[in-house]
Formats: structure tokens, sequence, C-alpha cells
């Protein structure tokens, strides 16, 4: 599920560190971070995180580079695999611009320094966290809309066609049966009620062609229980 991050802003949290040590400190720092956090969980190796991925979704991962069973570069792209838009922050031992540079080739989010971790830093990658997760659930509340508005306008475009060649048809039947109504010799009452009858809904039958002509925006209205309708009527909104 992408953007997983709550409405009260509370991030779920997974380290990745073969070092207890270090798992304690990233947990202890946490706790002093005004970003809220709903929940943390630590993995010693990549094997067991990758598990946890596959069950839990989480908006960032603390990896190190070097663990027992495989390294960083490694676990990332499987994590990613499992869960695209989860972000990697990559840890190391000492500073390697070469690692740094692979690492955020390779789609790690930050890059860290083992000894360098401060409640300030976490601040900062918390709140650029935040900044990135909002503006991905923008664009994808866009990219939706854009969505639904191209179906909308394929759809009244494909009103437009059909009302076009319904209008002929409606407009010969309503023709032809009011040459029958005045027909001579003419016919009997009965034959003329149920033809002025069949007329009556003709004419309706053309002007609900005529009405879905006219609709210009897509815009519903209810009908029953949980489903809308097309508002063919261009009923005012109300306010």
């Amino acid at each position: 599920e992408s953007f997983r991050m709550n409405e009260n802003g509370e991030l779920n949290i997974l380290i990745v560190e073969d070092s207890e040590d270090d798992r304690d400190l990233l947990t202890e720092i946490m706790k002093r971070v005004h970003t809220p956090i709903a929940r943390v969980e630590a993995h010693p190796d990549g094997g067991s995180a990758l598990k946890a991925i596959e069950s839990q979704p989480f908006d960032l991962i603390f990896l190190d580079y070097h663990l027992p069973d495989m390294n960083g570069m490694e676990v990332m792209p499987k994590a990613k695999e499992i869960q695209p838009d989860t972000e990697v922050v990559m840890i190391t031992s000492q500073g390697n611009e070469e690692l740094a540079v692979s690492a955020m080739k390779g789609g790690a989010f930050d890059y860290w320094v083992k000894g360098k971790f401060t409640k300030d830093a976490l601040e900062r990658t918390f709140n650029t966290l935040k900044t990135r997760l909002s503006l991905k659930q923008k664009i994808k509340t866009q990219q939706e809309n854009l969505i639904i508005a191209e179906r909308q306008r394929v759809m009244l475009e494909s009103i437009g066609a059909t009302c076009h060649h319904f209008s002929q048809p409606v407009t010969s039947l309503m023709g032809r049966l009011e040459i029958l109504i005045s027909r001579n010799p003419p016919l009997d009452d009965r034959d003329k009620e149920l033809l002025r009858d069949c007329l009556k809904l003709s004419r309706r039958m053309g002007d609900l062609v005529q009405q879905f002509q006219n609709v210009r925006e897509y815009r519903t209205v209810p009908y029953v229980e949980d489903y809308d309708i097309l508002d063919i009527e261009g009923r005012p909104e109300k306010g």
C-alpha cells in the first residue's frame, strides 16, 4: 500500500542493523524527536528484515550496509520491489563517497555514517521524508483526478455520438406514428389512443436524447441507495 503515513503524521520505521548498540542508539534517539512514530521494528540481518517488509508496511528503513548475510545494496532493491514507496537510509561504518553515490543511485533516500546519529539529523530526515510523502500523495491524487477527468470526457463524447445515432430513428418513428394516427380511413378510437400513447412516449424519448446532447459536464445526482446517475436535467447543486 502506498503512502502509509497516517493523518497524524505517524511513521512506521524499520531498523536493519546487526550491532545491538547501534540499534538501541537509533531507537533511543527516535524517542526524543518531535515527529510522532507509530512503530519501530528492528532486525539484525537482511533476511529477517525482508520477511518483515513482506508482512508489514514501513515508511522508512534505516539499513546498515554491512550485514551478516548480505550487504545493504543487496537488501535495498529487494525491499523496494516489495514496497516501492518505502524510503531507505543507508548506514555505513565510515564515510565512503563511492558507496554513498552508489546508494543514492540505487534508490536510497539518504546516507548516514555511524557515530553521527543525532536527534537533529533524525528530525531533518523525518521532516524531509514527510515532505516527500506528502508530495507523492499530491501527485498520486492529481494523476487519479486526471484519469477520472479523461474517463468522463470519453464518456460524454460517447453519449454525444450515441445520441446522434438515436436522434434520427426517434424522429422517423414519431413521423410514422403521426401518419398512422391521421390515416384514412380512420382508425377506431382504441387503436388511435394506443398510437397516441406510442407517440407520446416517442416524444419523451426525443426529449431525453436532446437532454443528453446538451450535457456539457459530468455531474451525478442520487438515484437509489448507494447509486448515482448522470444529471441530464441540469439541476442546481445544493449549497
